[in-house]
């Protein structure tokens, strides 16, 4: 909460406890007045927040008894008593609304590099297989940060228009719900110019039904270290996108309720009910095999690779003609996603000659990735499972022949400690966060991607295997090869 509102606050609670004293008989003007006013700069200066509309109707209240010269309590015992129930209850309610969706500050980026982005529509040559209609061919909003030395330029708000109406829609909410996001203060400027020199490109997957611009505090840390992040929006499976000038498409619920049916259901539960009760490792890759190549999550994986696979396959055109041009360093891509798009860049990763390296962050590999070898340094991020979650990695990447195949795990992370959900939510019981601190999540997960990719794009040498030294909260270990 800004100091003004907290000032509000304040007033609000003690102003219906005080208003019978002569103190503020003798002044109520002047008291109505500064009350008028305060009310009238926060407005101004701030704008209001929904979530403290309670406690701004208190305050009213109080302006009009201060005016007319009345005490809030002026009335019998039991009426006294309700009253100071329900003023606290209302004032309570202002409070934890405030508290836990707040006007949050995101880190700010130690990098040598401030952070620049801009929007790009990627045409692609695939049918949109989300839709009916005939002709209907395949876009994609991509968000492309970069790293810029500018200062001046216009900050860019937090989430656009598409992700904010698309978070409220998937949880039945007024679509203005997250207009307060415009006090959040971001460290990424709008089109600013793209700093000198030639730099390594990362491709982003986000996570299913997520906002896929909402990893503003991960990503703008890893573009300050020296890093092109190229952001997709996979159409459809995102909470929302915009495409120019207009035209915002949000998660087709439709296609879902369709494909992930009751039968997928049912292939799940007795799947992982089988890996559960298997002895041994050769049981449990029977348990779930059909389930990791067969199961909704692994059409997803499928499509969103296909993504991936456009993107790069436009990456040297766009380093020709776009402001990237003479900046990125297209022998040097990496990808790296969370949850769903952690399985999406695992695939593209194996089945890409011109990919790298990849980090799969929190996300189950699904497809066949337990038939072949990924050959190719890869980091496994996860957070701090519950011990009776079914491990299917292990069995996903049983046959990694990589000797750079790191295990990593954040303990006391959550599955949206990777995301800005943790700071944008303020209650542990809803945001999946874990009992960690979002920042120093954040810090752990940037710190690793960054050393990774560094070392396995740039050449630049790290022993990520030292990194627990300095965070004692997270393990990591290379995985053996066969490690069964």
């Amino acid at each position: 909460m800004s100091y003004t509102e907290i000032l509000i606050l304040i007033l609000a609670f003690l102003l219906p406890f005080s208003l019978s004293s002569d103190a503020i008989k003798r002044n109520r003007k002047v008291i109505a007045v500064f009350l008028i006013t305060l009310l009238i700069v926060q407005y101004v200066f701030e704008g209001v927040r929904w979530q403290l509309i309670p406690i701004y109707l208190v305050y009213l209240t109080c302006i009009f008894l201060v005016v007319k010269g009345q005490s809030f309590f002026n009335s019998g015992r039991v009426l006294k008593i309700l009253k100071g129930g329900f003023l606290i209850l209302i004032l309570v309610l202002g409070f934890l609304l405030a508290f836990a969706l707040p006007v949050f500050e995101l880190p700010t980026p130690a990098g040598q590099y401030r952070v620049g982005a801009q929007y790009f529509v990627v045409d692609t040559n695939e049918e949109e297989y989300m839709t009916k209609e005939e002709g209907d061919n395949r876009q994609l909003i991509m968000k492309i940060w970069y790293p810029t030395t500018d200062s001046e330029g216009k900050v860019e708000p937090y989430l656009d228009e598409a992700g904010r109406k698309g978070f409220a829609k998937k949880y039945n909410l007024p679509e203005n719900t997250f207009n307060y996001l415009n006090k959040v203060k971001t460290n990424t400027i709008q089109e600013a110019e793209i700093a000198s020199g030639n730099f390594p490109i990362l491709i982003f997957s986000h996570g299913y039904y997520s906002n896929a611009f909402g990893y503003y505090a991960l990503i703008e840390e890893i573009v300050s270290q020296g890093f092109i992040v190229l952001n997709i929006n996979h159409t459809y499976e995102s909470v929302g996108s915009k495409f120019p000038p207009n035209d915002v498409k949000f998660f087709n619920k439709v296609y879902e309720e369709e494909h992930n049916n009751e039968e997928m259901a049912v292939m799940a539960w007795e799947a992982t009910e089988k890996f559960n009760i298997a002895s041994d490792h050769t049981e449990k890759r029977e348990a779930i095999d059909n389930l990791l190549k067969n199961y909704y999550a692994s059409e997803i994986s499928d499509r969103w690779e296909k993504d991936i696979h456009e993107i790069v396959r436009q990456i040297p055109i766009w380093s020709e003609t776009t402001f990237l041009t003479g900046h990125a360093d297209i022998s040097k891509i990496g990808v790296f996603g969370h949850s769903q798009g952690g399985s999406a860049i695992g695939k593209a990763l194996l089945n890409n000659p011109k990919l790298s390296a990849g980090i799969n962050i929190d996300g189950v590999q699904w497809g066949g990735m337990a038939d072949t070898t990924l050959n190719k340094p890869f980091l496994i991020l996860s957070s701090d499972w519950a011990d009776d979650h079914p491990d299917f990695n292990d069995i996903a990447y049983h046959n990694s022949g990589s000797k750079d195949f790191y295990l990593a795990e954040i303990k006391g992370s959550g599955h949206s400690s990777f995301m800005d959900i943790p700071f944008m939510i303020n209650l542990p019981v809803f945001n999946e966060a874990g009992n960690i601190d979002p920042t120093r999540a954040i810090k752990i997960t940037s710190d690793l991607v960054v050393k990774f990719f560094n070392r396995y794009l740039n050449g630049i040498e790290a022993d990520l295997i030292e990194l627990p030294n300095l965070y004692p909260e997270l393990e990591i270990h290379l995985k053996l090869k066969l490690d069964l």
